[in-house]
């Protein structure tokens, strides 16, 4: 009897275990196999700061974890929100959307799945990392170290050091919801 009873389980169980893959998978979580690069000018796996909208955001990680709103001191009215996914325990990828353009504005992520084109990583030893980006690990404030991947006048991409390995990737780009940038 308990044999047949979980031979009839054993399908319900396969196709569980697809779903919880396939989720794990699209919202960013490291267990994926497939990693998706993040770029200089904006480009995250297939969004793209300042163009992709929140539909596009949601069709690429599904539903979002929580949705936050932003407001930056000193200004009336909400000026953007975050769409954030849990990627593991302690782990959350954001995606940030302007209020004014309704376009992708701001990625934070903790989530290894996530590599530069020169393949650094999240959990990677920042030194190895600055080796790979041939950048240097520079002072912060918000973490004590970034290797800044871009840093002009509209656009701030980083890796994020804390304890001497990579601990996030982020991209804040000119229509920002940070209002203190990375301070």
């Amino acid at each position: 009897m308990l044999n047949s009873m979980l031979a009839t389980l054993a399908p319900v169980v396969e196709a569980l275990l697809r779903v919880i893959v396939g989720v794990a998978l699209v919202t960013g979580c490291s267990s994926g196999s497939r990693s998706l690069e993040v770029h200089p000018d904006g480009r995250i796996g297939p969004l793209r700061i300042d163009a992709s909208t929140e539909a596009d955001i949601r069709s690429f990680a599904g539903k979002p974890s929580k949705v936050e709103r932003d407001f930056w001191p000193g200004k009336k009215g909400q000026f953007g929100r975050s769409l954030i996914y849990s990627c593991g325990r302690k782990c959350m990828t954001s995606y940030s959307i302007n209020q004014a353009t309704g376009r992708l504005s701001d990625y934070w992520t903790q989530s290894a799945r996530f590599t530069t084109e020169r393949g650094s990583r999240v959990g990677m030893p920042a030194a190895r990392a600055a080796r790979l980006e041939r950048k240097k690990l520079l002072p912060g404030c918000g973490f004590p170290r970034y290797i800044h991947l871009r840093y002009d006048d509209k656009h701030i991409f980083v890796l994020a050091i804390w304890n001497g390995r990579v601990d996030s990737i982020g991209y804040l780009g000119p229509h920002t919801v940070y209002y203190d940038g990375l301070c």
